[in-house]
């Protein structure tokens, strides 16, 4: 089966749905075959010329529920969310059914959350907090963290992407309904050392390339659990680790190209701790250099790409079949092993990208990864 965009594999069985036939057999064919393009260019990932054909065909056959679905996912992708909302809605009206209608009623309800949010008296620090771009901390101990604004953004890689790998599709539009915080550094041994002062965390190993400033390797994703637990209970606040698509997301800071700086990897010397041999970098660093050394990406968040493979909290799936679409955690699937994002200094270009994904044992400490974290809070 071929990867495509959101949930568009879901629909193969639904297709002759989407091809009917109409009472006017000429126009029929006509709106059968501008569905059919519409279908190959979202599949493509060709968002506009995509809902052009479902707009031209729509006019012949106006009833056509899976059509508007796909309409609607065109222009989700595309961030045009109240014509997106039009379309999931009349497609229901039309009595989309099945999984396509879970689907359909899944994106609403994402949609209409932030405006659901807004009508809501707010408490009282959630202003100055939820300022896109603001740093805190919430403890000198803590890590120092970035607000990054809520949005939408399509996860996955499309397969014309250089280095992909089938576990990156098929690419779906996920929305984040509300800002959050996230680290602006991976955890560093400092910060990990507080905890091991505190009796919480037990001490890493730094395999002899240094600790302070540079980021703690030789953690598990249990250990990474604990730790995030420890900083909750010691600040009262909501501190957990990153969800899968919220790593992408903050990965990407707006770009939807391979890297946040642009498809190329040629300029990944200035942002990220590669392999050198391989990017032409001499950076002065054989392993992992200390956070902040490389330039941040548009949310102001470094070491996104290289350095330290990151735990998010997922499980692993093999693709994105069934993925959630509103930021959340996917806690289905192979439990036994968990998700690592961003590559590390030893990483060619094809594991440098937003998109890469890994996967380890959850008690595995450097499995093939050299493996670090960095935190996530929620905002209120």
């Amino acid at each position: 089966m071929r990867r495509t965009l959101g949930v568009i594999a879901l629909v193969l069985s639904f297709l002759p749905g989407l091809l009917c036939a109409q009472a006017n057999p000429a126009a029929g064919a006509q709106a059968r075959q501008l569905f059919k393009e519409g279908f190959e260019l979202l599949q493509a990932g060709q968002l506009p010329a995509a809902a052009a054909k479902f707009e031209q065909g729509l006019k012949g056959d106006p009833g056509n529920a899976t059509a508007q679905f796909h309409l609607a996912e065109t222009c989700l992708g595309q961030n045009d969310t109240a014509r997106a909302k039009a379309a999931y809605r009349r497609a229901l009206q039309l009595k989309l059914s099945g999984e396509l209608a879970a689907k359909a009623n899944e994106r609403l309800a994402a949609l209409d959350a932030p405006s659901n949010q807004a009508a809501k008296p707010a408490a009282p620090a959630a202003a100055p907090m939820a300022a896109a771009g603001k740093e805190f901390r919430d403890c000198e101990t803590c890590p120092l963290l970035v607000v990054v604004p809520a949005g939408q953004f399509v996860m996955g890689s499309l397969p014309s992407e250089t280095g992909r790998q089938d576990s990156e599709g098929p690419p779906h539009v996920v929305n984040i309904a509300r800002p959050f915080a996230v680290g602006k550094f991976e955890v560093t041994f400092d910060e990990w050392n507080a905890c091991v002062a505190e009796r919480a965390c037990r001490e890493a190993k730094d395999e002899g390339w240094g600790q302070g400033k540079r980021p703690v390797i030789n953690v598990s994703h249990e250990q990474a659990t604990g730790y995030v637990e420890w900083l909750a209970d010691k600040t009262k606040k909501p501190y957990r680790l990153l969800t899968e698509a919220e790593w992408e997301y903050a990965a990407r800071g707006g770009s939807d190209k391979a890297r946040f700086w642009g498809t190329s990897p040629d300029r990944a010397c200035e942002f990220a701790n590669v392999d050198d041999a391989t990017f032409g970098c001499n950076d002065g660093y054989k392993n992992t250099a200390p956070v902040g050394s490389f330039k941040p990406n548009p949310f102001g968040l470094h070491d996104m790409l290289g350095n330290v493979w990151e735990w998010v909290q997922d499980c692993w799936n093999a693709n994105y079949e069934g993925a959630p679409i509103d930021g959340s955690a996917w806690m289905r699937g192979d439990c036994s092993r968990r998700v690592g994002r961003g590559g590390s200094w030893g990483n060619v270009p094809a594991g440098v990208r937003s998109a890469k994904r890994g996967r380890n044992g959850p008690a595995g400490r450097n499995d093939g990864f050299v493996l670090g974290f960095r935190v996530a809070r929620t905002l209120p």
